[in-house]
């Protein structure tokens, strides 16, 4: 191993800096998802749920008029894609590190070897986004209470400002699916993104009131 390592350039170093703490990350996620540790992570879905105008969700599910009322995110390719989520860049840089040290291992031209691994690791990038949208999408199918989602805790996905003056989202398992929903704070302060918070309470269509979780 440290042959190998003594073997590589400067350019072939910075790759493998940048691809083995990546892929290590990439694969404890894969792994906190698979036993249901991950849903903290980055979501790339919306979530609307139906409410009968009263606050409080009756039988909420995920529909087309839904999906219209928040957005159109499925309207084009990048309609409600997240491509700079945690685990979208992780994987840049995991794909993007292997690809890049290959190349330069096998003796392709530098300036191209570099342009390929930041390719790469763009289209993983992309894929990551697409494969977890079509992972949240499946889970959120069927039929969800927000009322449920009280007490329980979640990661802030878009930071929240403060005093309910806009909207953030967060990202919990609620009824053992992965969702992201709308979510605002009564705290003087922003909740940033990856702040862990608890629900609280559920404001106006589907919106869950948080706060900072100690």
């Amino acid at each position: 191993m440290l042959a190998w390592w003594g073997s590589l350039d400067a350019l072939e170093r910075g790759f493998a800096f940048v691809a083995f703490p990546a892929t290590a990350l990439l694969l404890i996620q894969f792994v906190l998802t698979l036993i249901g540790l991950g849903h903290g992570a980055d979501a790339d879905m919306d979530l609307t749920i139906d409410v009968d105008g009263d606050g409080i969700p009756d039988i909420p599910d995920i529909s087309a008029a839904d999906a219209s009322s928040i957005g159109d995110q499925d309207a084009g390719f990048g309609a409600g894609l997240q491509l700079f989520s945690l685990r979208g860049i992780i994987a840049l840089f995991a794909v993007g590190g292997w690809v890049g040290l290959a190349l330069l291992r096998s003796g392709m031209d530098r300036a191209l070897a570099v342009l390929i691994a930041v390719a790469s690791g763009a289209l993983a990038m992309v894929l990551t986004a697409l494969i977890l949208k079509s992972f949240l999408r499946l889970q959120c199918n069927g039929t969800l209470d927000v009322r449920n989602a009280v007490g329980l805790s979640g990661t802030v996905y878009l930071t929240i400002p403060p005093a309910r003056t806009e909207v953030g989202k967060v990202t919990l398992l609620l009824q053992d699916r992965l969702t992201q929903i709308d979510a605002v704070t009564d705290c003087q302060t922003p909740i940033k993104t990856g702040a862990e918070v608890i629900v609280i309470g559920v404001s106006g269509k589907t919106t869950l009131i948080v706060q900072p979780k100690s």
